[in-house]
């Protein structure tokens, strides 16, 4: 697929080697090439037409056309192998940030591709909130890969919101167990193989029209280059009819106007085939994690759907996972509108969804 000068939506990793800038020219010499080889080693396995990487000085950006997971267990591969080999002497440590955004792809004047734009800017910002050995990842990164199943997200741990030098705020979410133990390559693999049968599960509860769904990834795919097909089959497994299917596809849109222009093209109706139906999958296994996360007993259901209203403005089809998460975290509802306008980027947008959130909040 032809990548010169169009924006795609990416996973970016980003790395910095810690008080790189304090090394001689000879060590740093040394640690850039010696990071080099790691990196080179880590995406043997990634096909060269889904990866691009620039080299940033202190570190590099190491940016994922496809699978989002393919960051993770890159980031993941690195940390480990730089962890192990600092037990035996290696003289630096990285700091790493995840970000899924969109990167434009353009040609230098040497006639290489660099990627650019807002996915690797702020991957850098996520990763200068991190410590050494410490990988961080960003609310857009989180939401795709924790929908994915709850096994996956038992992986992130959420660590709060940072403000970076401009005041831009950013959510964060730490790559960790829930038992502060260290999340490795070989946790994050297992994980995969749960994930594998669980989808094979779900295919065969809940099957959809094949031509629909390859029609549904041509359409994306301009957009969002090869995670399209990803992102379509994420999709598929939450949403109950081709509506809710492009719905959701399209909230992965960078721009406005091509967001409009691929929902206008979404066919009406139908996706599911009704003359397939076997028996429901068990709650705890599918139905749970497709329904999102339970609304706790505490709140109206009714008061949470007026929220979720509000927020969708700004976020879309994602409001809803969003309301259900933060109010299993409280019972108050200002510490409520506090933690949902913190997934906000801008002052702007908080400031819109604070004042509709409390002027149409319904009593209860």
């Amino acid at each position: 697929m032809e990548r010169q000068s169009r924006t795609w939506l990416c996973s970016v990793v980003f790395l910095d080697i810690v008080g790189y800038t304090a090394k001689a020219v000879t060590q740093q010499i040394d640690m850039k090439q010696h990071l080099q080889d790691l990196v080179s080693e880590a995406i043997a396995t990634v096909p060269e037409s889904e990866r691009l990487f620039v080299d940033t000085g202190d570190g590099m950006a190491l940016c994922f056309l496809g699978d989002p997971e393919e960051a993770l267990f890159v980031a993941l591969n690195l940390r480990d192998r730089l962890n192990s080999m600092e037990a035996a002497g290696t003289p630096y440590a990285v700091r790493i940030g995840i970000n899924l955004g969109p990167v434009k792809v353009v040609k230098s004047l040497s006639g290489q591709q660099n990627p650019l734009g807002d996915g690797i800017n702020n991957a850098q910002r996520v990763m200068s909130f991190a410590e050494p050995r410490q990988i961080l990842v960003s609310r857009s990164f989180y939401d795709v890969i924790a929908c994915l199943s709850q096994e996956y997200s038992q992986l992130f741990q959420y660590t709060g919101v940072r403000k970076d030098k401009h005041d831009k705020e950013h959510t964060v979410y730490e790559v960790r167990l829930p038992d502060q133990q260290e999340a490795t390559y070989a946790t994050a693999k297992a994980l995969t193989q749960r994930v594998d049968e669980q989808a094979e599960d779900e295919l065969l509860a809940l099957t959809w029209d094949t031509s629909l769904l390859q029609g549904a990834e041509r359409e994306l795919a301009p957009y969002v280059g090869p995670l399209a097909k990803v992102l379509v089959g994420r999709a598929a497994r939450q949403a109950s009819n081709a509506g809710e299917l492009y719905d959701a596809l399209a909230a992965m849109i960078p721009d406005a106007a091509e967001r409009k222009s691929f929902l206008g093209r979404a066919p009406t109706g139908g996706g599911l085939r009704s003359a397939a139906s076997p028996p429901p999958p068990k709650p705890s296994a599918v139905a749970e994690r497709d329904s999102g996360p339970t609304i706790p007993p505490s709140w109206d259901p009714v008061v949470l759907k007026a929220i979720e209203q509000c927020l969708a403005i700004h976020l879309g089809p994602l409001a809803k996972v969003l309301v259900r998460r933060a109010a299993q975290r409280t019972s108050e509802r200002e510490e409520l509108y506090r933690l949902l306008a913190s997934e906000l980027s801008s002052s702007e947008e908080k400031d819109a969804f604070l004042r509709a959130v409390r002027k149409g909040s319904p009593v209860g």
